[in-house]
């Protein structure tokens, strides 16, 4: 029994499949989003959302963090239960482990992006230039912030599962509803933004109840049509807006906060990934198919915290050069610009995502640890005092960007640095991890 417990588990492919597509559809997303401009000196933006509102109905295909964060809890409840099993991991060092993957590479995206604005700044590079390049560098951070914190909370969340099961994520969507309503029919301020936590947390909750064996049989088929019944009637009867991305100047937007609409709209999709998944395996069982997919995962999140980088690269070299036509928004022509915008850009990533992985002991380290004279049990609290500070600002970084009013927030930047070192601090009286950073899958 002991030998069968030691043994890794059985990976699903789908899931890794479900977390490198769900990228790729936001990446596509982001670039498809904004129009850059470039008139008589200065940069702009269209938004094709408000000018061109039938196109709201496309951010139905590339929002795709709803089955991003259901296969991070499959992956997370995987890794948590086989190591606290197998391997006698502590939840301490389990969950330094983790947080430290994430933080890792964005820690050096945080610092390498700084020190860009830093210099640019110091230069004297117009302020509104900077802010507009600082922003779109730094819009996508939010989901690694709610990302942060639901790892945290992961050794709870499936204990939560094992005691009360699908109650869990019902609780949480409750949640969302109750509030909800009191922002939007109530005019409560600021308590909307807890549905950051509430909704992702609810597909992340249903994650973790996937991999326990409580989406089987018709449950994944129910939940999908039962979800699209509610997003239906919520959009028909005029409650909520079709777009499930942010449009500037709607009273209601179903992703800053999340809404219900929102949650319907992920569990709908929750549902679909869940259904299709045992097919999917069968399809991804191909050895070159596999090698392909362990490549792409080894890569997701260098593709996730980087892709924005391009845009600007090329906004600034291409635009001002008149290297790309500007024809008139939603033209024919226009479409085919966007196509050539994408086509690109997907070069230009493709040639830094290799830059990344050859100097992947660097982008793609997790954060070294430091030993420090401290308990398991404070060392616990101090971590995660210090992922609650990292998560605090990389929604600060997303909300403001890394250059408001042209210049560095230079104490966000320090919340994120305390935040990050809180982290690394391993206690000396645990027992010592001998070995590497696991890759905990």
């Amino acid at each position: 029994m002991a030998q069968a417990n030691s043994a890794r588990p059985v990976r699903n492919l789908a899931v890794d499949f479900y977390r490198v597509s769900g990228v790729v559809l936001i990446v596509l997303g982001h670039w498809l989003a904004g129009a850059v401009t470039y008139h008589d000196g200065h940069f702009g933006r269209e938004n094709p959302l408000v000018d061109l509102p039938w196109t709201q109905w496309l951010t139905w295909i590339f929002q795709a963090v709803p089955v991003f964060f259901l296969a991070a809890g499959y992956a997370g409840a995987v890794s948590w239960t086989h190591r606290r099993g197998a391997d006698g991991f502590s939840r301490e060092v389990w969950l330094r482990h983790r947080l430290a993957r994430v933080l890792g590479p964005t820690a050096v995206y945080i610092v390498l992006v700084s020190v860009v604005v830093a210099v640019l700044v110091a230069c004297g590079v117009p302020g509104s230039v900077l802010e507009y390049a600082g922003w779109a560098v730094a819009m996508h951070l939010w989901f690694l912030a709610v990302y942060v914190v639901v790892v945290s909370l992961t050794p709870i969340a499936v204990a939560a599962q094992t005691r009360w099961g699908l109650l869990v994520p019902a609780v949480l969507a409750i949640g969302v509803v109750v509030l909800d309503v009191a922002t939007i029919a109530g005019h409560v301020a600021y308590v909307g933004w807890l549905n950051y936590l509430l909704c992702w947390g609810a597909l992340y909750q249903l994650g973790i109840a996937w991999r326990g064996g409580l989406l089987a049989g018709r449950r994944p088929v129910l939940l999908a049509a039962g979800s699209a019944i509610a997003l239906a009637l919520l959009i028909w009867q005029g409650w909520y807006p079709v777009s499930m991305i942010g449009v500037p100047g709607q009273a209601v937007q179903n992703t800053t906060p999340p809404t219900v609409a929102m949650l319907a709209f992920a569990c709908t999709q929750a549902g679909l990934v869940v259904t299709l998944a045992p097919a999917l395996n069968r399809v991804l069982r191909a050895g070159f198919v596999k090698r392909m997919l362990f490549i792409a995962n080894n890569n997701v999140m260098a593709l996730y915290l980087w892709h924005m980088i391009p845009v600007v690269i090329v906004a600034i070299v291409a635009y001002p050069a008149g290297l790309l036509p500007q024809p008139l928004e939603g033209t024919a022509q226009w479409w085919l610009v966007r196509l050539e915008w994408i086509a690109i850009l997907s070069l230009v990533t493709a040639v830094e995502i290799a830059l990344l992985w050859w100097q992947r002991r660097l982008f793609a380290a997790p954060l070294p640890m430091l030993a420090v004279p401290l308990t398991a049990r404070w060392g616990e609290v101090v971590m995660l005092a210090g992922a609650l500070m990292a998560a605090f600002s990389l929604h600060m970084f997303a909300y403001a960007g890394f250059a408001p009013d042209g210049h560095l927030p230079w104490v966000n930047v320090l919340v994120f640095t305390v935040g990050v070192a809180l982290v690394a601090l391993r206690p000396t009286q645990t027992s010592p991890l001998t070995a590497p950073v696991p890759t905990i899958g």
